[in-house]
């Protein structure tokens, strides 16, 4: 009787557990639903503005104020934020930002949310029962259960809540709740697939109360348009991306226009107008657009459904638009590049694509405007070399000279087949069924020379290139290295569409701006700072902390438009500054970092002062020596203190571009970056010795065999010549068997 009372015991035990079980798990369920509502899906865009990757925030306020991780909206990156109704917001503001503890607030449109309860964390438990709502894995609104671990735990210096439950890329900026519903952290950091760090949510609160609210134009650096540059009207999504415009989403104007005009004073009764375009989809349109009244009246020409048209826009809606004329030409290359231009004179109009004249109007009835771009509908659009003026020089490819280069490789070119007519086609069939393998044969033989044109093409760019660098290097006697043009031209390697002209212009007005933002008596200590000021805070040039060994990081044309960069490229934007302000600064290449060093002009009669040194890639904070050298993770000694040289920097930044295509396999570009190395410094050994291995394992022996030889014959010391000597010997060999 005693033993079945007790089985009936734990029956009754395990029934109540059983019970207690499935209240807990329908108290969850019920939470988890209405905790679902103030939800946040983050997505957010990497440096060319592509979607890489998704997180999580949750709404702390009804009119549209949400908490997440920083690292989530990334530093000076667009995001966009999806609730749980399916709404998806541009922020319109960063209110608040804590760095360290990897905490932000932002602003949204919207009103009516439904904030969480904000609890606290100090009254945390161990094993306490938690949960959180996130998108791990990209699975949107997922619920993990856990425990608290340990309420406070210092993690690099910071106080953090170590939760054990389910944590994995996307769970970052979810909230932990109790069995209540009121938060308590922001899940923050992974250390296994069931343990992790949450930001206690104490931290938040002050944040909340003190905001510093950023406007999102301000916020912005990664392909933020520079407003002295362009102004968008009627909406749409502008940014600016390696001297590319790029133009997506509909405008608020009819049919999705939407416009980008350059603040340049424009000329009036002539004048001539340029621009490369390329449509995403043949559906969409965008081109040229001229006379902006600043409103709704301008002319457009563009490409639209693969035919070229004139319009005259008198006006917001369709029944105020003229098309002027519409044509197809066999010039316009469907999901290409191509040039259009528009020469005016007087009304006169002379509409160009691709150097050929495809329209011919007069029409005078619209006043002397601004000039820039238009897109219209959804389908995205690109734009480059943009330019327009009184007069502009064609920038078509002469014929005669085309010629002259095609006579030069007609070894490696093939004439274009004849089209397949009645009499062709009949002289075909008579030569059998063996014709299609013949056609086919001849078909990859060209495959393999356009190929090999291409590979010509850019190496002939190549060498182009380079010695535009070396010349930049190497200027008259009476002049200065202009070090922004230099590094220009190292960004042209990879780039072969930058126009360096419009970025020596940007810096230029920046100087201005600098100049007249302090009186004209202003010491040169206050000059100095107004540069900080202007250059880290104003237009928030900043380290990059995301996509550090990212190739843009060292393009200088990116540096500028992004206003991210490495030390050393936010270094030349600095120095390049202070000359145009003729303050005295220079760089300095302590190990592993680079930093920017002002000396004082000296006083009569007194000791020389210690140089200023600046931290370009700690939003320009001067530091110590001993600061410097914390930084650098190294001793620096005096000669770390010298002034770098210009090609010493360009030598270094090359050797970034070098890492970076190493860790990616892309030998091509090493030996392209190690050619410029060499141009730059012909007397260094230890680049040719590296050239020369990747010469040899891309096939390309005769160049090896050139910079093992040079090596040779000038015994250079610390080089392994035994091995080289051992790679020559192997060469000649390979070269009498062929």
């Amino acid at each position: 009787m005693i033993y079945r009372s007790f089985l009936l015991g734990l029956g009754l035990i395990a029934g109540l557990q059983a019970n207690e079980e499935k209240k807990d798990g329908d108290k969850l369920e019920k939470l988890a639903e209405k905790v679902r509502a103030s939800i946040a899906v983050i997505s957010t865009a990497d440096r060319q503005g592509v979607r890489s990757g998704t997180g999580t925030g949750f709404v702390v306020r009804e009119d549209g104020v949400i908490a997440t991780n920083f690292h989530v909206i990334g530093l000076h990156r667009g995001f966009s934020v999806r609730l749980a109704d399916g709404k998806t917001y541009e922020p319109t503001a960063i209110l608040a930002t804590d760095r360290k503890r990897d905490l932000a607030i932002i602003k949204i449109e919207a009103k009516g949310l439904q904030p969480l309860h904000l609890g606290e964390s100090s009254q945390l438990k161990p094993g306490q029962g938690i949960f959180a709502i996130g998108n791990p894995l990209g699975l949107d609104f997922s619920v993990a259960r856990g425990v608290v671990a340990t309420p406070s735990r210092d993690v690099d210096g910071n106080d953090m809540v170590q939760v054990a439950m389910p944590i994995e890329p996307g769970s970052s900026g979810s909230p932990v709740l109790d069995m209540n519903g009121s938060v308590h952290g922001v899940i923050a950091i992974k250390t296994s697939a069931a343990m992790g760090f949450a930001v206690p949510i104490n931290h938040l609160k002050p944040m909340l109360e003190n905001p510093r609210p950023i406007l999102m134009k301000h916020w912005l650096t990664i392909g933020a348009l520079d407003p002295e540059e362009w102004k968008v009207h009627l909406g749409g999504y502008w940014r600016q991306r390696a001297g590319r415009l790029i133009a997506s989403g509909k405008g608020t104007g009819f049919g999705g226009r939407t416009l980008c005009v350059a603040q340049q004073k424009p000329p009036e009764d002539k004048f001539a107008a340029e621009v490369e375009v390329k449509l995403e989809d043949e559906s969409g349109a965008a081109g040229l657009a001229f006379y902006h009244d600043g409103k709704y009246n301008h002319y457009g020409f563009y490409p639209t459904a693969g035919s070229l048209r004139l319009t005259r826009f008198s006006g917001p809606d369709v029944f105020s638009w003229t098309i002027l004329d519409t044509i197809e030409s066999e010039a316009y290359r469907p999901g290409e590049w191509n040039r259009i231009r528009v020469d005016y004179n007087k009304g006169n109009m002379e509409c160009k694509v691709n150097g050929k004249t495809v329209i011919e109007f007069k029409d005078d009835r619209l006043k002397p405007g601004g000039f820039g771009l238009v897109k219209f509908r959804s389908p995205s659009a690109e734009f480059r070399n943009f330019r327009f003026g009184p007069e502009l020089t064609d920038s078509t490819i002469p014929r005669r000279l085309t010629t002259k280069v095609n006579k030069l490789v007609e070894d490696l070119v093939l004439r274009s087949p004849p089209s397949l007519d009645a009499k062709l086609q009949e002289q075909l069939l008579e030569n059998g069924p063996r014709v299609p393998d013949i056609l086919r044969s001849r078909a990859r033989r060209l495959e393999e020379e356009s190929a090999q044109l291409k590979k010509l093409a850019g190496q002939v760019h190549d060498r182009l290139v380079l010695r535009d660098l070396v010349a930049s290097l190497n200027p008259p006697q009476d002049q200065r290295v202009d070090l922004l043009e230099a590094t220009l031209h190292l960004a042209r390697l990879d780039n072969p569409h930058l126009v360096s002209k419009p970025y020596l212009e940007r810096l230029d007005r920046m100087a201005d701006k600098i100049k007249k933002s302090i009186p004209e008596c202003s010491k040169p200590r206050e000059l100095l700072d107004a540069l900080i000021q202007h250059m880290f805070e104003s237009q928030g040039f900043h380290g990059s902390g995301l996509d550090y060994y990212h190739r843009s990081n060292s393009y200088i044309n990116e540096v500028l438009d992004d206003r991210e960069g490495l030390p050393i490229t936010l270094t030349v934007v600095f120095i390049e500054l202070a000359r145009r302000l003729d303050l005295p600064v220079h760089g300095l290449g302590i190990p592993s970092h680079f930093i920017a060093a002002y000396q004082p002009p000296p006083q009569k009669n007194e000791k020389p002062e210690e140089p200023v040194l600046i931290d370009v890639f700690g939003d320009g904070e001067i530091i110590t020596r001993a600061e410097a050298q914390e930084l650098s993770g190294s001793t620096i000694l005096e000669e770390h203190l010298l002034p770098a040289k210009e090609k010493d920097i360009l030598i270094r930044m090359l050797y970034n571009l070098l890492n970076v295509a190493e860790i990616e396999g892309d030998r091509s570009s090493m030996i392209r970056y190690l050619d410029a190395i060499v141009a730059i410094d012909q007397e260094k050994p230890s680049p040719r010795a590296m050239r020369s291995m990747l010469l040899y394992s891309e096939g390309r022996k005769g160049e090896a065999l050139r910079d093992l030889e040079w090596i040779v014959t000038r015994e250079p010391e610390g080089i392994d010549l035994d091995r080289i000597r051992t790679l020559l010997d192997r060469l000649y060999l390979e070269e009498q068997g062929r």
